[in-house]
């Protein structure tokens, strides 16, 4: 491909990128650029941040709805996090109020072994890397009452586009089994498109030249 050839294509898949729409939670300028050109790569107009950078607050409501409201069940790799769902639902059957239920939890979250950061990656906190997801899909993995954000060959163009950006920018990738697995820095995380970015922090980083829409 000559370099004038090359030029053209770059430029169409900024132009592109530059009418992507990414909605939802917040997320920095650098990885809302890069999204825009993931994106294009997919030719999806818009893409849903779904998830980004947690408190520990923050989990702990989410466990106190989720898993001790609605009783779903806990699924985490670190296996206090049951332990301590089970003692925020033993609570709550008592009749403590919600207040001190995610309280417990929070207390719960901040003293786990390995830290906050074993419960999820969304609680980790680095000005050199952010975490964030970006909508795959929503409700069960399979049936008529599943909602995609994605087409099935949307979503292994987006996930082509960013192994195409790993190991840099892109640190480490989730996303759903059923899209397959080919590199060491992926895993399994359904619904969405888990993303840990590498962050500039001298504000001369540029987005590598290898997208084409």
């Amino acid at each position: 491909m000559s370099q004038a050839h090359h030029s053209t294509h770059y430029n169409a898949a900024h132009f592109l990128a530059d009418n992507v729409r990414v909605v939802g939670l917040p997320i920095s300028s650098y990885s809302h650029a890069l999204v825009q050109l993931l994106a294009a790569h997919a030719h999806l107009m818009t893409v849903h941040v779904t998830s980004v950078e947690r408190k520990v607050p923050d989990q702990a409501r989410i466990f106190y709805q989720k898993h001790v409201v609605e009783a779903k069940k806990a699924r985490y790799k670190n296996p206090e996090v049951a332990k301590i769902i089970d003692s925020a639902r033993e609570l709550h059957k008592q009749g403590r109020t919600p207040q001190v239920v995610t309280s417990y939890l929070i207390r719960g979250i901040e003293s786990v072994h390995g830290g906050p950061e074993s419960i999820s990656r969304h609680l980790g906190r680095s000005p050199f890397l952010e975490i964030f997801d970006i909508a795959h899909y929503s409700g069960p993995t399979s049936g008529a009452t599943r909602h995609n954000y994605m087409s099935g060959h949307q979503a292994k163009a987006f996930l082509a586009a960013c192994r195409a950006h790993m190991s840099f920018p892109i640190t480490r990738l989730g996303h759903s089994a059923e899209l397959g697995f080919a590199r060491a820095e992926e895993f399994a995380d359904e619904k969405c498109f888990h993303l840990e970015v590498a962050q500039p922090f001298d504000g001369v980083w540029t987005l590598p030249e290898t997208m084409i829409a």
